[in-house]
C-alpha cells in the first residue's frame, strides 16, 4: 500500500480519538444503534462483557409511602443478595444507553407513579459477566433468572423479568484502533493484488465507532467506512465526478 493510503489511515485513527466514547463507560449494545447503516466487511466481532436482564419492580399498595418503602426494602434485599453472589451486579440504564451501578437514591432510580391508589414502579438490570469460554447464553441466562427468583420481595412488591436479555461492553472506544487495523490490512491486500496502477480513496474513517448486537453473547464493532479503487491515472476523484489527466 502506498504512503498516501497509510497517511490517510493514520490521520483517521488520530481524528477518531476525538469522537470515541470516553473513559471506561459501559455501553448497552442494541440493534438500533446502526439502523440503516452500512456494516463493512472488516468489522470486529467479539464477545460482550456482560449479559443483562431487566427487572421491573412494582408495588400497588394504596398508600404512596408504603409503596415506596416496600420497593426500597426489596431493593435492599436485592443488593444484599448480589453482595453474597460475586457473579451478579446490579445496574440502571440511562436513556443514552450508559450502564450505571445501582444506588439507592433518586438520582439513579427512575420511579413512575400511576397516581393515588395506583402503582409505583422502577426498572433495574441484573447483570453477570460473560466468561471467555461461554459458548451460548444458556448458563448466564439461567444464572440471572435464578437470582431473580431467589429474591423475596417486601409486602406487595413484585419483580417481573424482561422477556429478552441485553448485552453491554466496557470501554468500547478501545476497539477503534483494532478495527482500523483490520481495514488497513484489507486495503493492503487489495492494492497488492491489483498492483501499482490503482489507488484507494477512503471515506468515513473519521466517524465514531459503531456497534450492534450479533447473537446472544456477541457484538459487532465497526467504523462505517467506504473506499473506492481507482486508476492512478485519475488525478482527482469523488463519488460524484472524476477528472483525468488524459
Amino acid at each position: 500500500m502506498n504512503k498516501a493510503v497509510w497517511l490517510l489511515v493514520a490521520l483517521s485513527i488520530a481524528s477518531g480519538a476525538a469522537h470515541a466514547q470516553s473513559g471506561l463507560e459501559e455501553i448497552l449494545v442494541t440493534g438500533t444503534k446502526v439502523e440503516d447503516t452500512h456494516i463493512p466487511a472488516t468489522s470486529l466481532k467479539r464477545q460482550a462483557d456482560f449479559l443483562l436482564l431487566q427487572v421491573e419492580i412494582s408495588n400497588d399498595s394504596r398508600d404512596y409511602k408504603i409503596r415506596r418503602d416496600e420497593i426500597y426494602a426489596t431493593l435492599r434485599a436485592v443488593l444484599a443478595a448480589a453482595e453474597r453472589d460475586h457473579a451478579i451486579e446490579l445496574s440502571v440504564i440511562r436513556e443514552d444507553n450508559i450502564v450505571l451501578p445501582l444506588k439507592l437514591e433518586d438520582t439513579t432510580l427512575n420511579f413512575q407513579n400511576n397516581g393515588v391508589g395506583g402503582t409505583l414502579e422502577t426498572t433495574i438490570s441484573i447483570k453477570t459477566p460473560i466468561g471467555s469460554g461461554a459458548s451460548d447464553g444458556a448458563t448466564p441466562i439461567a444464572k440471572l433468572k435464578n437470582f431473580v427468583s431467589s429474591i423475596k420481595p417486601a409486602g406487595r412488591t413484585t419483580l417481573d423479568e424482561g422477556e429478552e436479555t441485553q448485552v453491554s461492553v466496557v470501554n468500547i472506544a478501545q476497539y477503534r484502533d483494532p478495527v482500523i487495523q483490520l481495514f488497513a490490512n484489507d486495503v493492503k491486500k487489495v492494492t497488492t493484488a491489483l498492483g501499482g496502477d490503482y489507488r484507494v480513496v477512503i471515506r468515513g474513517l473519521d466517524q465514531p465507532i459503531q456497534w450492534i448486537r450479533s447473537g446472544t453473547l456477541d457484538v459487532t464493532i465497526f467504523v462505517p467506512y467506504k473506499y473506492d479503487i481507482v486508476p492512478t491515472s485519475i488525478s482527482s476523484y469523488s463519488p460524484a465526478y472524476r477528472t483525468s489527466e488524459d
